[in-house]
């Protein structure tokens, strides 16, 4: 018996108005420092209205200030001591880390957090040195959206 393929996956329409955004990076590899490494997410970016993400693919903007529900996954080939964290404008937001107190490969996280417009968010990886493997497909992820 011959079964018919599964159509491919396409993104619907975005209502005008909706300010949400989802990127990904799948099986991407990122050098960590210490001090800290932003995740970059060029593998899928899906943006409504109201939010943009840079050049360099690792800071996504909002341009209405509202409150905004944020989270974010990262999922890793091999259990490594490294620590997560979202950036607002740069600055840490400690309550949305994932502290490196034991080897893990699965990090995430969300929040509800005040935003301005032009306010940036970043996803970094911190405490650790080396070099990080990300799983394909949902990798590292981030969902942002502005709820009312």
């Amino acid at each position: 018996m011959r079964h018919s393929r599964h159509p491919r996956h396409h993104c619907p329409p975005i209502p005008p108005g909706e300010s949400f955004a989802f990127v990904t990076n799948s099986g991407g590899t990122i050098s960590v420092i210490q001090e800290g490494t932003v995740v970059t997410f060029p593998s899928f970016q899906y943006l409504g209205e109201g939010i943009t993400i840079d050049r360099a693919n690792d800071r996504l903007t909002v341009e209405a200030p509202g409150n905004y529900f944020i989270t974010y996954t990262v999922n890793l080939n091999a259990l490594l001591a490294v620590s997560t964290r979202i950036l607002i404008n740069g600055r840490p937001i400690n309550a949305s880390a994932i502290v490196n107190e034991v080897n893990r490969s699965i990090y995430g996280s969300q929040m509800i957090l005040p935003l301005e417009a032009g306010d940036t968010i970043s996803l970094q990886l911190f405490d650790f040195v080396g070099d990080v493997k990300l799983l394909q497909g949902a990798g590292a992820t981030i969902n942002l959206f502005r709820v009312h």
